[in-house]
């Protein structure tokens, strides 16, 4: 993850063209600053990245239902974002968590499975867990291995296509 420690906030969805295709980065709030980064390592490859929403995690909930409430809402915002036509896949930012190496919580392996479910591409960044290895390599899960070149060159790839598809046979 060295080769994306560029700091810096990404370019605001206002200041992207309309239909621009995309990534969507997921993973726990507890990487909140690497996703960030990863997102500007793409924005400065003319690559729209969208990080899960800022989520302040000292925020205090009244009680166990407000929170309940807080999560859901930001569940389901981000599964739009995953289900949007214009994202072609998603990039897992799976980095260590609790000593186990390329952690993925319940809420990223959901968003795996919904990505899969709609045929959009999924990476993981650094490495397939153990405890999921069937399921993501029947899905066809792409480990980057730290590096997200990978994921730069299929994006181009897919929006070279969409580009020769609009053309007309007489343009």
């Amino acid at each position: 993850m060295e080769n994306v420690v560029s700091q810096g906030s990404h370019p605001s969805l206002k200041e992207q063209r309309p239909f621009q295709r995309r990534f969507v980065i997921c993973g726990s709030m507890a990487f909140a600053p690497q996703m960030e980064r990863i997102a500007q390592h793409f924005a400065e490859r003319d690559i729209l990245a969208i990080p899960p929403d800022d989520v302040d995690l000292t925020a205090e909930y009244g009680t166990q239902a407000e929170y309940n409430r807080f999560k859901r809402g930001a569940s389901i915002a981000h599964i739009r974002k995953i289900r949007d036509p214009r994202t072609i896949g998603i990039l897992v930012a799976n980095f260590e968590k609790h000593g186990r190496r390329s952690y993925i919580g319940p809420n990223s392996f959901a968003e795996i499975a919904i990505a899969f479910a709609g045929r959009k591409r999924v990476f993981v960044l650094d490495g397939i867990p153990r405890d999921y290895a069937d399921e993501l390599n029947a899905w066809g899960v792409v480990d980057l291995k730290g590096n997200l070149d990978t994921a730069c060159d299929l994006y181009r790839e897919i929006c070279l296509k969409d580009r020769k598809q609009l053309k007309l046979p007489w343009s």
